[in-house]
């Protein structure tokens, strides 16, 4: 604790007048009553009392709160005059405060040295429970509960349901997002609030977690067993802050992955990926007979490592047998398969993340990991230039535009598009037709009248004259296989050069 902030606190019950305060006061770590043969002067000591007693004066800058008059304190002291009846009281306030602190600095020595050495999660934030004396839940910025104590009992229903699905309930967000006090406490920006939702049986302290700017997530604290007090207010966003730091550690150590996750960044990256192969020829790491590679991107650009190693442990809790990596700007896993209901899950974290999702072809050589990476990558890239994100993107659907995007050659690609696309267009110009759009969307349904037709939300009859009236300015000849990949492709080039 410093001086002014002790000030402060004290002022709330003693009349105290402040007369000089270093600009970066020492910590008080001891607190002593003054007597005449005081001689061992400290910096990190506050001194009560009568100045006036003292036979020999301070030799070095101190901190004083004394009852009288003084002489010339030396360069950087702190100083406050006091009522000399408020003396030993006041003495005694202080020195509950300075020392309450200092059995909170060894709280967190405590919870510090066991996260140095490795505990888990699960017993730094039951270890923190006991010391603060109350139970406690983390959340993340998308409100899912990453981790919660276990050792005192949530009577509470609304976070008891919240722990047990492992998510905050749309009903629980919009309660937070309506509380008056969470609206004020958006404004002021401090550190920790106390929010009482209706239907609360419990108080709640939460102290925001940022990093790099961002809130990360909060960690909450339920009263139960110890009333919120003031050394609460001041050790939740440090524990907070040691919690998210733990949680880090574990999602980037966790399941076994790191061997795996090193491998395969090595196979990525170019400074890399020679001596990573000559490891992969001596290794004993085994892979799946046959591969998919996962690629996930945020739709908007994010910096927060926070967040991307949540998305990254999602990933892994829906492929369990998958090993995870992130390259720049991608978030990847190897998956051994992909079953319907993983496809499903994929889907709905795609909209839920606000990311693209690209899928590879199947292989089985792990040393071609960079290639189907970069498939799977591609997907997202080129599903993008078409205006299309927030999907899973697989590289089947988009292999001919990645083509076209790579391809070198000299002659220009609309050289390649058949002539009767020109010819459809031209005719769309001058007499306000679709017949150009009504053979691309023909040939995307196969040929089929009736799905072209509700496609096009027209009349079936309608399509079919439109498809007379194409056969008559082209000469088309649609049995042709040739002729239908021939014009699928010129579909496919017109659409990557508009792009």
């Amino acid at each position: 604790m410093r001086f002014n902030e002790l000030i402060a606190i004290l002022q709330d019950k003693y009349e105290i007048k402040l007369l000089m305060a270093d600009d970066f006061p020492q910590a008080i770590m001891d607190i002593r009553l003054l007597d005449k043969k005081e001689h061992h002067w400290n910096e990190h000591i506050l001194f009560v009392g009568s100045l006036a007693q003292v036979q020999n004066l301070p030799d070095r800058p101190i901190m004083l709160l004394s009852t009288d008059d003084l002489p010339t304190l030396p360069k950087g002291s702190s100083h406050a005059r006091i009522r000399n009846e408020d003396m030993y009281d006041l003495f005694n306030t202080a020195k509950d405060l300075i020392f309450e602190e200092l059995r909170e600095g060894s709280m967190f020595f405590e919870l510090a040295h066991m996260a140095l050495n490795g505990k888990s999660i699960a017993g730094v934030m039951n270890t923190a429970a006991s010391l603060l004396g109350n139970a406690l839940v983390f959340v993340d910025s998308s409100q899912k509960v990453l981790a919660n104590s276990t050792n005192y009992e949530i009577v509470d229903p609304l976070w008891a349901q919240n722990i047990e699905r492992g998510y905050c309930s749309y009903e629980f967000v919009q309660k937070v997002r309506s509380n008056s006090q969470m609206k004020e406490w958006s404004k002021q920006g401090s550190e920790t609030r106390i929010i009482t939702l209706p239907g609360d049986r419990q108080p709640k302290l939460v102290a925001r977690i940022t990093q790099e700017g961002h809130v990360v997530g909060a960690l909450v604290m339920i009263e139960h067993h110890t009333p919120i007090g003031r050394s609460h207010l001041r050790q939740l966003p440090l524990i907070g802050r040691l919690l998210f730091d733990v949680l880090n550690r574990d999602s980037v150590n966790g399941g076994g992955h790191s061997i795996y996750s090193s491998f395969l960044y090595g196979l990525l990256d170019e400074s890399e990926i020679s001596d990573t192969i000559e490891h992969a020829a001596m290794s004993r790491i085994e892979f799946p007979a046959e591969m998919r590679v996962i690629v996930a991107r945020f739709v908007h650009p994010i910096e927060n490592r926070f967040l991307k190693r949540t998305f990254c442990m999602e990933l892994e809790r829906i492929f369990p047998k998958g090993h995870s990596v992130q390259y720049k700007s991608y978030i990847g896993i190897l998956v051994p398969c992909i079953s319907l209901e993983q496809w499903s899950e994929l889907a709905k974290l795609s909209q839920y993340e606000d990311v693209s999702i690209g899928l590879s072809w199947p292989f089985t050589d792990i040393i071609e990991f960079k290639r189907y990476f970069n498939q799977a990558s591609a997907s997202i890239k080129h599903a993008q230039h078409l205006g299309m994100t927030n999907q899973i993107f697989d590289y089947s659907d988009f292999y001919y535009y990645d083509l076209l995007y790579n391809y070198t050659g000299k002659i220009p690609l609309e050289h390649y598009c058949h002539p009767a696309l020109h010819i459809l267009r031209q005719y769309d110009k001058i007499n306000n037709t679709e017949l150009y759009v009504t053979l691309n969307t023909y040939l995307e349904h196969k040929k089929n009248l009736r799905t072209t037709a509700e496609a096009l939300f027209i009349h079936r009859n309608t399509l079919v004259y439109r498809i007379n009236r194409i056969h008559q300015l082209t000469e088309l000849d649609l049995g042709s296989v040739n002729v239908l990949y021939s014009l699928m492709d010129s579909f496919r080039i017109e659409t990557f050069l508009r792009k």
